[in-house]
């Protein structure tokens, strides 16, 4: 057999700045994320308050999910 020499491969990928889409993506999200948590707690305190409320509401939707799913 012959023996050949393994070469180690090595990684040329370099970690370039991100481009101006994903910098863009970037800021839409953090600015999403940035708005959406008042509401968020709000969800949360009204589950806490009215948890007879929060069952029924996500009964409703769960029924109606199922609705969509048989196409009626």
């Amino acid at each position: 057999m012959a023996s050949e020499a393994i070469t180690p491969v090595t990684d040329t990928t370099t970690t370039a700045e991100p481009t101006a889409a994903e910098q863009k993506i970037a800021a839409a999200r953090d600015a999403l994320l940035a708005k959406s948590a008042p509401l968020i707690e709000q969800a949360k305190g009204f589950a806490k308050a009215r948890p007879f409320a929060t069952a029924a509401l996500a009964g409703v939707l769960g029924i109606a999910f199922l609705n969509t799913l048989r196409g009626k």
